[in-house]
Parts: C-alpha cells; structure tokens; sequence
C-alpha cells in the first residue's frame, strides 16, 4: 500500500500516481461518494473511520488500509472509478476474512505471505535493482547521514545474511510467511538492529503473530 503522501491531494495526481505504479490511490475526500452526502459527511466518516481532517497523515499497514476502506464501504460509501482495495491486497487478512466469511486462524495468519519487508523481495530480471537495494535495517543508533550508508548498509547486510535473509538479496522468487518474516526479524531485532522503516515490522503490522509482544 502506498504511504500516503496526501488526503487531500488532487484526483487528477491521485489518477497518475496510480497508472505509474499500479497501486491503489490514497484515501481522498472527494473522491468518496454517498447518494444524498456530501464532502463535509465523507469528512465526519473517514474521522470515525481512522483519517481524521484535517489532521496528521496516518502511517497504515497495508492491512489497516484495507480496513480503513472497509469502514467507509461498510457506511455506504463508495470510491469513484470502481475502485475495489481487495482487488490489490487480497491477501490480506481483513480482505480474506470478507471473502470467507469468518476470522482467520493463527495458522491461516502465520502462513500468510509478507511482504512488507524490502528485504525478502525478489528481484525481477531486467529490473535494474540489485541485493543493496534491498537493505531493509540499520544498526540501532548508527548515524542517518548520506557518508555513512555505504558502510551502514554493508554492516546491515551481513547481518541480514546470519539471520536468514535470501543470500544474496533478492535471489529468492517468493517471499516469507509471516511467521518466517517474524522469526529472521526476532533475529535481527536482537543483533541490535533497527528497520529503515517501522512498517515493514510484522509486529507492527499483525501483533497477535506468535512471539510478538514479548
């Protein structure tokens, strides 16, 4: 999912940003739709739905997104353009569980893929990317400046290797369950490593997973 740059950013940008990269627009206060509302009700809805505006852009996982979206269908809105958010994370939770019908198990969770974390993603071929793009964590307290990355990222690879990463990154043309994720995230969080972002934690995005919160 996106991290959203803007709530309130023109639907024309929003249109682009989505033909460039495929993936679903940002939640938008024109763009939600209701018979009989109007933007000052789309306002109240997404407030009680987790976007209050104005304020702060929210930090959602992409499951907290699909959520977010589900709110707002589930008081009768509906996005502009036939835009379905299930269509592009079907494999989250709150989209499997609407497809089910039921909560998912622990099992059904844990063996979820997760894709959250740069580091575990597969390189395509042609892509132009290789394994250092795919750092994903630094060491805990190691300075941000742009002269240190080389050898931040150096050190962080290497550790990444000894926790269970693909070696070398992005040879691996799947990516982890969650419990797998959670486990070579364990190892790293315990070398004393930290993410580049905070997101990509499966603590953070689904913190029931076994041996969170410990």
């Amino acid at each position: 999912m996106p991290r959203y740059f803007s709530l309130v950013s023109s639907s024309a940008l929003i249109g682009s940003v989505f033909l460039l990269t495929g993936c679903p627009p940002p939640p938008d206060l024109t763009q939600w739709q209701r018979p009989n509302s109007t933007i000052d009700d789309a306002r109240v809805a997404m407030g009680q739905c987790g976007v209050p505006l104005p304020g702060p852009e929210p930090s959602f996982t992409d499951n907290e997104s699909v959520l977010y979206y589900q709110c707002m269908e589930g008081k009768g809105f509906t996005y502009k353009g036939g835009f379905h958010i299930c269509d592009y994370y079907k494999n989250t939770p709150a989209c499997i569980e609407k497809q089910q019908g039921h909560p998912l198990s622990q099992r059904q969770l844990e063996a979820l893929p997760f894709v959250a974390d740069e580091g575990f993603h597969p390189i395509k071929p042609d892509s132009g990317r290789n394994e250092y793009q795919l750092i994903s964590w630094r060491k805990a307290g190691a300075s941000r400046h742009f002269s240190h990355a080389a050898e931040n990222d150096k050190l962080a690879l290497q550790v990444m290797y000894e926790c269970g990463y693909p070696k070398p990154l992005g040879s691996v043309p799947f990516v982890p369950t969650v419990l797998k994720a959670a486990k070579v995230q364990q190892c790293m969080l315990d070398k004393g490593f930290e993410p580049k972002h905070k997101l990509m934690l499966v603590c953070r995005n689904y913190p029931q997973v076994t041996g969170c919160g410990k």
